[in-house]
């Protein structure tokens, strides 16, 4: 099997959002969220279509896949320096979000969003969102992503370390097991959010 990362275009963008919205739908947030499976499937992709089609080109945040003979089975987004900070044009495209979704508790996901604990005091990348199709998971998609931003860290934007933060607990050692330290734990609502990091090796 050859794992090919690739840059995600629009053409790609709905297999995107169908990958993110199965992977959160079963996410601790978004089933604190949304306790009706049916309504947490309507509300995470309408989540996900806001992330990848407003916030990724709006952003200029970058968006990658992990694809099997041009199958899609996973996809990340990161922040890097570059990325635009968050502006007017984005609030009126939250705002059309929330009207879409008509459902208040999607503010908790960005709540969740703004929830500090940790902030690196030198240049990084910042892990916005990693998901593999459930049946695709266990095959090297999710490694190979991260190896894709570990050398994109160290080799294209030349920042001094790449944070991550994650709802999962069961996500934790695989982000150790890549060299990720925990730093720190911040409650939510009964949940918690770890955010990890890792120093380049160079």
């Amino acid at each position: 099997m050859k794992i090919e990362i690739i840059e995600i275009g629009k053409k790609l963008y709905p297999d995107a959002v169908e990958i993110f919205t199965e992977a959160f739908s079963e996410d601790p947030l978004f089933k604190f969220a949304f306790p009706d499976i049916e309504q947490r499937k309507r509300l995470t992709k309408i989540m996900y279509e806001f992330v990848v089609y407003d916030m990724v080109p709006q952003l200029n945040l970058i968006i990658k896949g992990a694809a099997e003979n041009n199958v899609l089975a996973g996809c990340m987004i990161y922040t890097t320096p570059d990325s635009v900070p968050w502006n007017g044009s984005m609030m009126a495209s939250l705002e059309k979000m929330r009207a879409k979704a008509g459902d208040e508790r999607i503010n908790i996901i960005g709540q969740f969003a703004m929830l500090g604990g940790y902030e690196p005091n030198t240049p990084y990348l910042y892990c916005n969102e990693l998901a593999v199709k459930n049946e695709s998971q266990g095959l090297g998609f999710g490694k190979a992503l991260l190896k894709d931003i570990i050398n994109s860290a160290e080799n294209i934007y030349k920042v001094k370390g790449i944070l991550i933060d994650t709802a999962n607990e069961n996500n934790l050692a695989i982000y150790e097991k890549f060299g990720w330290v925990l730093k720190s734990t911040i409650p939510f609502y009964g949940i918690n959010k770890f955010f990890l990091w890792r120093d380049n090796k160079n």
